[in-house]
């Protein structure tokens, strides 16, 4: 996953979507067909990883709020 560690969230789920749509709809050989679900799957971790983060600042920032009510 090296060249996925400083990847943003909206450039990994491009690349998501770009691997997406070769594995619905070309005709690839098999073992490309793994690499390229093995990137998708980089790309998805990246994409979670992101949006869980930020779920967690927004859980802060709700809390934050709550408390100075």
């Amino acid at each position: 996953m090296s060249d996925t560690k400083d990847m943003g969230f909206e450039e990994a789920m491009e690349r998501l979507e770009t691997v997406s749509a070769q594995l619905a709809g070309e005709n690839i050989p098999l073992d490309e067909a793994i690499q390229l679900y093995e990137k998708g799957v980089e790309y998805y971790a990246v994409c979670k990883s992101k949006l869980d983060n930020a779920n967690r600042r927004i859980q802060v920032i709700e809390k934050s709020i709550e408390a100075e009510e």
